[in-house]
């Protein structure tokens, strides 16, 4: 999950901030829409041992949303995204930018406009 403390920014795209299960998973959910584990699992190769795991982490983390689905006397979880990947972009560079701000105060803000000024 997004941890300020655990980001590794050597890693590429979301693993920056995920871990590559959790990573793959939500990638999948956003393209795919809402899934069950065992069509997760059919989509990504992951063991449905880890993606129940990691999903229950998600949706105890607020990343993913579980509901209850009767068919025929069976219930099955589907799970999906509770935030779009730009949406969660949003929230980690909030995070980061208001931790930079809060550590470096007015030199963050004097390297941003540095930024501004190449977009």
């Amino acid at each position: 999950m997004v941890k300020l403390d655990q980001i590794n920014i050597a890693n590429d795209g979301l693993t920056k901030f995920f871990s590559p299960i959790e990573a793959k998973i939500l990638k999948t959910l956003w393209n795919e829409g809402e899934m069950m584990t065992s069509e997760l699992t059919e989509k990504t190769d992951i063991p449905l041992t880890s993606i129940a795991g990691t999903l229950d982490r998600l949706v105890k983390a607020g990343y993913a949303s579980r509901r209850v689905d009767n068919v025929g006397g069976r219930v099955r979880y589907i799970y999906a995204p509770v935030f779009s990947e730009e949406e969660i972009a949003g929230e980690i560079t909030t995070k980061i930018l208001d931790s930079l701000v809060d550590t470096f105060g007015p030199l963050a803000l004097e390297n941003f406009s540095k930024y501004s000024d190449k977009k």
